[in-house]
């Protein structure tokens, strides 16, 4: 009996006991990886194929363990900082947005729910219930939860995936999903079929950019508010109980959803001017244009301005604006002054700022171009125009198309830097919207704004026919907002999926009296032309069609193109010089020469009444400098 119950003990302590740790080990304690490298070599083999082979091999029994894992069940709730174990999500129900939609695409069930869930497809997904997860790893786990929640939620695009679901709206397809810096870092979602998608992104309606769980605490709706005139905190159960996320595809950039024009968004996350919370006001739906408040301080603004002035290099002072991807074409419709303030301290600051309104979680330098700063005199402007550059016949090394695989200007933030009045011009307007809060019935007609400004003072300065009096009749008769000191504006160049928004066409109105200060950023949905993971044409990717224009980041040939109207023709004297459809200047008998920096395979166009009646196509044989004479 002594020498079996020595056997007995000698199994207990040599076989058994190890065996035990080990499981306690592997399943509560030790990720897979540490478990193989450390633990193993400690215990019997025998033991340690048991645990490989029915634990960590078996993904059914792994996910099935996972769910009833107190560990696992820890370290999920740690993750979504649950201290009352998910209660608080007991009475909300979770909404789901297409981006840029203010109205839900489909619910996902109560708050109850939705954590659930997210909570078995953690357990399911990961073997090991990792305590730390990385923003694309929490991504791809909301993606793959809201798809299994909800089916309503599918692409809207014509060539779209709609039987994927919710994947097929987060996964856009190669030929329409761009590819940004971090494209690499994304984590695929699995199909219960087993095909992969791309995930989402995921973002408050404040554009807060949801890279850890415990964010999910910032889509809660708070349990108080501040009174709208008092100040005072009003209690309520009564206040919200929806949750909105709102879903941004592989590739795609997040935009706000406004509702109603005098809709406030309130951005806690972005620290403002003089560490005050940045807000935004609805102005229209269509343009999407928004007043930013307390962006940027009157002395952020004088700093900008003094670098501005005191600016001596030539690439950078101001100087006579030019318009174009290759920002040297002089356009006689825009008289205005500009330079740039690329790196100087309080512009990379404010530059920062842009991004983390716009809903970037990182500042990426190759997505906007530099600060702008905008100098308009008595009488200068910038007739309408689109921020958003157009290619149609692909002729430059740079992919422009945003609606596919491309980069493009998609968002500019406006920032105003002197004080103007009422009658003193110089507003920015945008012909296809109304003045906000302005009933129809006290509109007034163009004709009328005409006749107004020719009967004032400030109509004496422009001349009688010209594009800037048309304009100003424009600026007094749709959407047109005021300059004033440390005012900023935000408004898009794209829509959601990418496609130009014709509506966002804007210009700046004449100065009737002083002298107006501004400066912009253009932020652009990709990196943009000349840096590195710049979107590029198929046609130079194939270095297969030499008869074709690069980008300025490219050594190719540059051509500046003069062209005049010599006057022999009185058949052109009311001539008008179009790049492709879009106007240039007047060509007329007694018109000035226009100049443009343009390149081969570019078509410009010469109008008489509307009607094309001459058309030049650039080629590289004619040289650098070449003259197109009418």
């Amino acid at each position: 009996m002594t020498g079996s119950s020595s056997s007995l003990k000698l199994l207990a302590f040599g076989v058994i006991c190890p065996f035990l740790v080990g499981i306690l080990l592997k399943i509560y304690v030790i990720p897979d990886t540490l478990f193989q490298a450390h633990v193993a070599p400690l215990i019997p083999e025998w033991t340690v194929q048991f645990l490989i082979s029915d634990v960590a091999s078996n993904d059914t029994g792994t996910s099935q363990r996972n769910l009833n894992s107190p560990k696992c069940r820890a370290r999920f709730q740690k993750l979504l900082e649950n201290n009352g174990g998910g209660a608080v999500w007991d009475d909300m129900t979770v909404f789901l947005h297409r981006n840029g939609d203010a109205i839900s695409c489909g619910g996902a069930g109560t708050g109850r729910t939705f954590v659930d869930m997210l909570e078995d497809t953690y357990a399911s997904t990961y073997s090991d219930c990792p305590a730390f997860l990385n923003k694309y790893q929490v991504e791809s786990l909301l993606t793959k939860t809201l798809h299994q929640l909800v089916d309503s939620c599918f692409s809207l695009e014509s060539d779209g995936n709609k039987k994927a679901g919710f994947l097929g709206f987060c996964d856009m397809g190669e030929h329409k999903t761009p590819i940004l810096l971090d494209h690499d870092d994304l984590v695929p979602v699995v199909s219960t079929e087993g095909k992969t998608s791309l995930p989402c992104r995921f973002h408050t309606r404040e554009g807060l950019r949801i890279s850890q769980l415990k964010q999910l605490k910032s889509v809660l709706p708070p349990p108080c508010k501040l009174g709208d005139e008092s100040g005072q905190e009003t209690c309520s159960a009564e206040l919200s109980k929806e949750v909105h996320l709102y879903a941004v595809p592989a590739g795609r950039v997040f935009m706000f959803a406004p509702a109603y024009v005098g809709e406030i968004f309130y951005l806690p996350h972005v620290e403002g001017s003089d560490d005050k919370q940045i807000s935004l006001e609805v102005l229209s739906l269509s343009p999407r244009v928004f007043d930013v408040y307390d962006f940027f301080s009157r002395e952020e603004s004088q700093t900008i301005v003094d670098g501005a002035k005191a600016e001596g290099r030539d690439s950078h002072r101001i100087k006579r604006s030019t318009t174009g991807a290759s920002s040297h074409s002089i356009n006689s419709r825009r008289t205005s002054e500009s330079g740039f303030d690329t790196h100087g301290q309080t512009s990379v600051i404010v530059k920062k700022r842009c991004f983390a309104a716009l809903g970037f979680d990182e500042y990426w330098e190759s997505h906007g171009d530099g600060l702008q700063i905008l100098r308009y005199n008595l009488t200068t402007a910038y007739n309408t125009h689109l921020d958003y550059f157009e290619d149609k016949n692909k002729q430059m090394e740079h992919d422009f198309d945003s609606a596919h695989k491309g980069g493009n200007r998609f968002a500019t933030i406006l920032m105003y830097m002197s004080d103007l009045g009422p009658e003193d011009g110089g507003e920015t307007v945008f012909p296809t919207g109304w003045p906000p809060h302005l009933p129809e019935a006290d509109r007034i007609p163009a004709h009328t704004a005409l006749e107004q400004l020719r009967a004032s003072d400030r109509g004496s300065v422009l001349q009688r026919g010209s594009w800037e009096e048309d304009l100003v009749s424009k600026c007094r008769t749709r959407l047109a907002i005021r300059p004033h000191s440390s005012r900023a504006v935000l408004f898009y160049s794209q829509l959601p999926n990418g496609e130009l928004d014709q509506a966002s066409l804007h210009g700046a109105c004449p100065v009737l009296d002083g002298q107006k200060y501004a400066a912009n950023l253009w932020v652009w949905n990709t990196p943009r032309q000349g840096y590195p993971g710049h979107p590029v044409n198929e046609k130079f990717k194939k270095k297969s069609n030499p008869d074709v224009s690069s980008s300025p980041s490219v050594s190719i040939t540059q051509i500046t193109a003069t062209f005049k109207n010599s006057g022999s023709d009185p058949t052109m004297a009311g001539a008008e010089l179009y790049y492709e459809d879009q106007f240039w200047g007047k060509l007329g008998r007694n018109d000035p020469v226009l100049r443009a920096n343009t390149f081969q395979g570019h078509v410009w166009n010469v109008k008489v009444g509307g009607n094309v009646v001459k058309t030049w196509k650039i080629q590289n044989e004619g040289g650098e400098e070449q003259d197109f004479i009418l």
